[in-house]
């Protein structure tokens, strides 16, 4: 079974790798151009906003890098016409909010490993499309295109962990918008969403940030550790910390082949692959065993890949991103979900 899965995680990297080389080659990042100043977006145009701590080159084409700057975050507002995206630097998260041409909910997503600014991009596109909400994506620079995939996991985890402080002061300045009443956050639900490495983040932000100064009241509606690849011992002591979020979600699948292949890199049970014992009180825990298959971004339908979310998947993760209370519905497994 272990030379299986590192076989098959060998598989799953050269697919990724196959991929990433697309999404980095000169005539995709051809589509994207930084500009210099902003212009407020139509109701018909397709829009996102960016929070990274990459480092900026303006004048390159490809306009940020592979490393993490971490002296500072920077906002910028997308909108796509024609197959192009404009690209427009922001100087607050509140200026790019503003230039969103509808009020939706909104989700603040942070990924996992293996993407770079455009596929960051890609991902963000099909949450707002599928579901029907405001993007806000924190993009870190979770691989480097020149190194191979056992330097790259390690490389991911590093630059997750270095992105704890600055996910932190994003989420300080979501509590003081609410608490500000800015126009942006009224009649709107605002959830987080980690997948896979990026529950690194808000691990290592929980156990090394001063978290107390969130807590003073809920801010966010829905917080969700999906597919989590951190270890699931312990995971508890954490968790229970959070109480900034009015709802906290976990969801897991023991058949996650790719979970099940960082459990033997990592020699450690993962939370996202498995949930034994010792399980947060404040966390709902949903198991998309036989929904999810093997898949380990089942949240979203890709146009690569034959996979499909069945029809009671997509209605949950529709409440879920509309920071609603959420249930998943399966007649032959009555007990996906558990306090």
């Amino acid at each position: 079974m272990k030379r299986l899965l590192i076989l098959l995680l060998l598989a799953l990297s050269s697919v990724a790798y196959a991929q990433l080389s697309f999404y980095n080659s000169d005539a995709y990042w051809s589509n994207f151009c930084l500009q210099t100043s902003c212009v407020e977006a139509s109701v018909t145009d397709t829009c996102l906003v960016f929070v990274s701590n990459r480092h900026l080159h303006p004048d390159n084409l490809r306009f940020v890098d592979e490393y993490v700057d971490t002296t500072g975050l920077k906002y910028f507002f997308l909108r796509k016409r024609a197959g192009k995206w404009n690209v427009y630097q922001a100087s607050s998260l509140k200026e790019a909010m503003l230039l969103l041409p509808e009020k939706r909910d909104i989700v603040v997503y942070t990924e996992g490993m293996g993407k770079i600014f455009t596929t960051n991009v890609e991902r963000a596109l099909l949450m707002r499309s599928q579901y029907h909400v405001n993007v806000v994506m924190f993009d870190y620079s979770s691989i480097n295109t020149t190194y191979k995939p056992t330097r790259n996991f390690n490389f991911a985890k590093k630059n997750a962990r270095l992105s704890a402080p600055d996910y932190f002061q994003l989420l300080k300045t979501l509590q003081k918008a609410r608490l500000d009443k800015e126009d942006w956050v009224q009649d709107v639900k605002i959830s987080t969403f980690y997948h896979s490495m990026g529950n690194i983040i808000l691990m290592e932000m929980m156990q090394h940030q001063p978290y107390q100064d969130l807590n003073s009241q809920p801010f966010i509606d829905n917080l969700v550790i999906n597919a989590a690849c951190v270890p699931q011992k312990k995971h508890k002591e954490w968790v229970e910390h959070i109480q900034f979020a009015s709802k906290v979600y976990i969801h897991y699948n023991r058949t996650d082949w790719q979970l099940k292949a960082a459990h033997i890199l990592t020699f450690k049970a993962q939370l996202g692959e498995k949930v034994r014992r010792q399980r947060a009180a404040n966390a709902t825990y949903v198991n998309f065993h036989g929904q999810g298959e093997r898949q380990h971004s089942y949240f979203l339908n890709f146009p690569q890949n034959d996979y499909r979310m069945t029809d009671a998947m997509k209605e949950y993760f529709g409440s879920l991103f509309t920071g609603n209370t959420a249930k998943l519905k399966d007649d032959k497994s009555p007990l996906l979900i558990s306090n």
